[in-house]
């Protein structure tokens, strides 16, 4: 039996999801943990393969995840369905993985902007919103500064650590942006990731997937991150999810450059930790690696190309404020 086969069988045990009628397939997306199709004599389902720090922070904030979808759950949240337990370690040659299962959604992704996607945006945020502070007692930490950038690339010259010390001006200049001061900020315990990747368009409407960054944010910053990529940074879209969000009960953004540092300082953390993993420190396999050099590499052009457009996101707040 091949490994494939044999850990889609213990898989399917561990979450008494019935016997595998195939070995697990790959799907697309999973840039922090691989994902497989599981088809069983019970159905089908979604496998995640957790990518595990085994650290005490990891599993930490793991947790608190995990309870801020229960929440998010109990609120009316559209998600999939997943099963107990609520992770599963399982081995296999020696090898140890651990899993996640969900039930399995047909639909696809958003790939564009729509209107009554824009809605759903602003009322499901509004409605995670509810939940304020977070489950850990400390904010996020701030992104690391200029001088680790350096200390990480040391003693490495690849392709792809010359063209990340091509983008250091642009870490500079974001770590510059995120020093200015702003106004006072929500803070609430969300998803913090709502992007088209993460949510499926089904035929009973959008489910929200994903939930393993979940954990304590800034409402604003959250608004408008979420905004900007389902509206695929549009103004129309961008505004319709903010009257939405407005609506169901939200918080008025102000006009304010510094509201966008939510944008920035999520596109650095993430650019953080897929260098750490693209480097070897996390123990990915050379594909995973090469996966992780990739997107980081997008996120360094995604923060370089937000701060460019500041300016004009907030003349579509100035002029939003005027309508609300």
């Amino acid at each position: 039996m091949s490994p494939d086969r044999r850990w889609s069988e213990l898989v399917a045990a561990a979450f008494d999801a019935g016997r595998p009628v195939a070995p697990m397939t790959r799907v697309d997306g999973g840039v922090s943990h691989a994902v497989f199709q599981l088809r069983t004599t019970a159905g089908r389902y979604a496998a995640k393969r957790l990518n595990v720090v085994e650290e005490p922070w990891w599993w930490d904030e793991h947790r608190a995840a995990a309870r801020v979808e229960q929440a998010a759950a109990a609120a009316g949240v559209s998600m999939p369905v997943r099963l107990a337990p609520p992770v599963a370690a399982l081995d296999l040659d020696g090898v140890r993985h651990h899993w996640q299962l969900h039930r399995w959604c047909d639909g696809r992704h958003p790939t564009g902007p729509d209107d009554a996607v824009a809605d759903w945006t602003g009322s499901t945020l509004a409605t995670l919103h509810r939940r304020r502070g977070g489950d850990r007692p400390a904010p996020p930490r701030a992104p690391y500064p200029l001088d680790a950038w350096h200390e990480w690339l040391a003693g490495h010259d690849t392709d792809f650590t010359r063209e990340v010390r091509r983008h250091l001006p642009t870490v500079a200049a974001s770590l510059e942006q995120l020093g200015r001061p702003g106004p006072p900020l929500t803070p609430v315990a969300s998803h913090r990731d709502i992007k088209p990747d993460n949510v499926l368009l089904t035929a009973t409407g959008p489910v929200l997937l994903d939930w393993d960054s979940a954990g304590p944010d800034l409402a604003e910053h959250e608004v408008l991150r979420s905004a900007l990529a389902m509206g695929f940074e549009r103004q129309r879209p961008f505004a319709r999810t903010l009257t939405a969000y407005h609506r169901a009960g939200g918080r008025p953004i102000p006009a304010d450059p510094a509201v966008f540092h939510g944008i920035v300082e999520a596109q650095l953390h993430t650019a953080e930790w897929l260098l750490w993993r693209a480097l070897g420190h996390r123990g990915d396999d050379p594909a995973a690696r090469a996966r992780a050099a990739t997107e980081c590499l997008a996120r360094l052009r995604g923060a370089a190309k937000s701060l460019g457009h500041i300016a004009t996101w907030t003349g579509w707040l100035s002029e939003l404020r005027g309508q609300l």
